[in-house]
């Protein structure tokens, strides 16, 4: 949560400013935000904005300007680390939220479905998921169970290779596999049709995961080649048109 204690931290870890800096700025924030109303505009708390938009009809406020002319441009400044930290913090709190949501989502993989007692799997399209906002950000809701039913479809071995199998899972007691999109579903928005369907859903064991996460495109191209051969077919009746190209494209940060 946004508030003048965590700006101050941010100053001080993230802008590596001085104290004295670091008391000007964090007080300028709080001196500006209770003018506003003197200046014609919203009164309302910076310290709850969830974008800078607003900060940019300050900067543009003839009244502003004047005071922050006479201030030596102090507070223009202070204006330009605040619109970083509020970056910074929305970046902390998507994070923050993805975060949860994996866990959740992991920790529904640990109730195995019976392979013979898993829904049909038919490939068609199916209308986009619903999502929630977060720091003006999407965060796609995804159905844990599609990915439960995907690795136990795989019957619990690795897409890229059945030969990867590294351990036996604690919770049920197979080996050990990580349900992954092989479009990430972060990229939802570009899609017609859900992306969190059977269909784009592959069972990989922890060094081909991690190596699609983690690893150098050159590496991840090798995964994504052999992934893609096996689900572009099922991926087209599902709706979902995508090159090798394309896919590639995802994974290059």
């Amino acid at each position: 949560m946004m508030n003048k204690e965590d700006f101050a931290r941010y100053l001080e870890t993230q802008a590596k400013l001085k104290p004295y800096s670091i008391g000007r700025y964090a007080g300028a924030i709080d001196t500006i935000s209770s003018e506003l109303e003197g200046y014609g505009l919203e009164d309302k708390n910076l310290y709850n904005l969830n974008d800078s938009t607003f900060i940019d009809v300050i900067l543009s406020n003839p009244e502003f300007i004047k005071k922050n002319n006479k201030g030596n441009r102090m507070y223009s400044t202070a204006f330009k680390h605040f619109k970083r930290y509020i970056e910074h913090s929305n970046a902390r709190g998507f994070q923050a939220e993805l975060l949860k949501e994996e866990l959740d989502f992991e920790q529904y993989l640990h109730k195995k479905p019976d392979k013979d007692n898993i829904r049909n799997i038919v490939d068609k399209p199916i209308e986009k998921p619903t999502h929630k906002s977060v720091s003006n950000r999407k965060v796609w809701y995804r159905d844990p169970r599609y990915a439960s039913e995907a690795v136990a479809y795989a019957n619990y071995l690795c897409e890229v290779n059945n030969q990867h199998q590294h351990f036996i899972s604690k919770f049920n007691q197979r080996n050990y596999v990580e349900a992954h999109h092989l479009i990430p579903i972060a990229f939802q928005e570009h899609f017609d049709f859900s992306l969190d369907i059977h269909a784009n859903i592959v069972s990989l064991c922890l060094i081909c995961h991690k190596k699609l996460h983690y690893g150098l495109l050159e590496e991840k191209k090798e995964v994504l080649k052999s992934l893609f051969s096996s689900r572009s077919d099922r991926l087209k009746a599902s709706g979902i048109n995508i090159s090798l190209e394309e896919l590639f494209s995802y994974y290059k940060d």
